[in-house]
């Protein structure tokens, strides 16, 4: 069977229960599983559960342990990019970057107890579900017979934690001190220019609600306490103020943010602050992959009943990262960063009912764009 990374063959159905039988003879395995307070299973050679304990079932929701046997780990859990490929999980292009498959097939190439991050996105009663979780495997050997053992520990609060301390300790804390200066230089500067300074200053100032406001949204939105505020908009008016408020950000420093001339003005409704903030990331993202005097380019057209805002930039994205692209905590900017791609599926899709998502080539550029619905 073909793969694209890990290795595609299954053992039999009957192979799985006799390991199964085998391994429950061994004294207080089963009380020692289900005392654990977090995921833990037992794996075969070929990555297939052949044991587990009732934490596991619990959160598949399952009560019969058959339902759980033979399937590998993301298929059980329900991985989204786990049924890409006929081979299953560990088989598809986006499992190369899977710390869990990758903590399994380490430590049995090398017979050593392996740790490692893990972003994770499932599909729980039709809807993504992300989850930051640290994976372990653990070699043991049985009746000749060689497993793995494979636990989980989810990690989403501490992520998230380091994540918002990141953006108030460090990126809100740098924009207010950039306010700071600005109030201790105004006097000095001279009256005619002091119009653009205030600009400037407001812009800072706004970058703080900024920040505040979505990680307020995002907290709102993963609780499920996030409501949604119908109102009409009109696409062109709606572009070309975020194109207007985002020009004295920092990071658009000596760059352009421009609206496309054949956008289109289109009547629509939608919630216009969670669809600002998930334009504003994208135009965010784009001018941090763009250099001085490249341009970033906004547009809103019309597909049949959809309409179509889209963020361009020049810059082409490599595969090893545009296949974690919308993983929570993950960032091409360091650690403890990494909720901007993820906030725009979670407000884009979740709450607005959209599709988000890129098109990316070396000669094209990049294009993030959210499709809503006309109503």
């Amino acid at each position: 069977m073909e793969t694209k990374f890990a290795p595609a063959e299954r053992s039999s159905y009957f192979d799985i229960i006799q390991s199964n039988i085998s391994l429950d003879k061994i004294t207080y395995l089963n009380e020692i599983f289900c005392s654990l307070s977090f995921i833990f299973c037992i794996l075969n050679e070929n990555r297939q559960i052949v044991y587990t304990n009732d934490i596991l079932m619990k959160t598949l929701e399952v009560e019969d342990v058959e339902q759980v046997l033979g399937q590998r780990f993301g298929e059980a859990i329900n991985c989204r990019f786990s049924f890409e490929e006929k081979g299953g999980c560990g088989t598809s292009e986006h499992c190369r970057y899977c710390g869990a498959v990758n903590s399994m097939l380490e430590c049995q190439k090398t017979g050593v107890k392996t740790t490692k991050e893990c972003r994770i996105r499932r599909i729980v009663k039709g809807s993504e579900d992300f989850l930051d979780v640290e994976v372990t495997a653990t070699p043991f050997v049985h009746e000749n017979s060689t497993y793995t053992i494979f636990s989980l520990v989810d990690i989403t609060d501490r992520k998230r934690r380091a994540i918002i301390e990141k953006i108030f300790f460090h990126d809100v804390l740098n924009v207010a001190s950039g306010l700071q200066g600005f109030f201790e230089i105004f006097d000095s500067i001279e009256k005619d220019e002091q119009k653009e300074f205030i600009e400037m200053g407001a812009s800072l100032c706004q970058q703080i609600i900024d920040e505040i406001g979505m990680q307020r949204l995002l907290t709102q939105a993963e609780n499920e306490k996030l409501k949604v505020d119908y109102q009409i908009i009109e696409s062109l008016a709606f572009i070309k103020q975020i194109a207007n408020e985002l020009q004295f950000l920092s990071v658009a420093k000596g760059k352009n943010i421009v609206v496309d001339e054949d956008s289109a003005n289109i009547r629509l409704e939608s919630d216009p602050t969670l669809l600002r903030r998930v334009l504003n990331n994208m135009v965010k993202n784009a001018l941090e992959a763009s250099n001085e005097g490249e341009t970033v380019t906004l547009n809103a057209i019309q597909i049949g009943s959809q309409v179509k805002f889209s963020v361009h930039n020049p810059k082409f994205i490599p595969r090893d990262v545009e296949m974690q692209v919308f993983m929570r905590s993950f960032s091409t900017k360091g650690t403890q960063r990494g909720l901007g791609t993820y906030s725009m599926k979670i407000l884009g899709e979740k709450h607005l009912g959209g599709v988000v998502d890129f098109e990316t080539s070396v000669n094209k550029g990049t294009t993030f764009f959210i499709s809503l619905k006309e109503k």
